[in-house]
């Protein structure tokens, strides 16, 4: 195996070590019920999303650039995300759904995030309808944390933003 100025190996076999690395599944500890990582069962209201979980243990909340968010693994969890809010939706190399993802994810690790700017990326991005749980695995694949009423607040105006793109 060939060695490069880092001493690093590299090749086919190095290549696919990186491929692969890249490919993260979601970490042990999800809810059946919605595919969230979480402390504790959702049907007891008790939902507590863990950020810093193995899902997230890698993700520097502020520190990406808009092309860094659309790369690596972060572009993993934009695809969940997106997944998400889109079920069955292929997009192929259309990347307008990521980005939109990649703003909501953006904007709400801003230290004061607009709620009406995090509800807009939302409406947009959405194919189905907006519910606290949809919000809570969207923030959770995203690796963001808010509070339950600017969760709400955002459930609300992403949905009635969404329902009149619909009309």
């Amino acid at each position: 195996m060939a060695r490069n100025r880092l001493g690093l190996r590299h090749g086919i076999a190095g290549v696919g070590a990186f491929v692969a690395s890249l490919a993260i599944a979601p970490p042990p500890g999800y809810a059946a019920e919605n595919s969230a990582p979480h402390r504790g069962p959702i049907s007891t209201g008790q939902y507590q999303p863990a950020p810093r979980a193995a899902w997230c243990a890698d993700h520097n909340l502020a520190a990406l650039t808009m092309s860094q968010r659309l790369e690596g693994r972060n572009l993993v969890r934009l695809r969940h995300a997106q997944a998400e809010l889109a079920p069955g939706f292929e997009a192929g190399n259309a990347k307008t759904g990521l980005h939109l993802m990649a703003a909501y994810q953006e904007e709400l690790e801003k230290a004061r995030p607009d709620p009406a700017t995090a509800a807009s990326y939302l409406a947009l991005a959405s194919a189905v309808p907006i519910t606290m749980v949809r919000v809570r695995q969207v923030n959770a694949f995203l690796c963001v944390s808010i509070t339950r009423a600017k969760a709400e607040a955002i459930r609300a105006d992403a949905e009635k933003q969404r329902e009149q793109l619909n009309r």
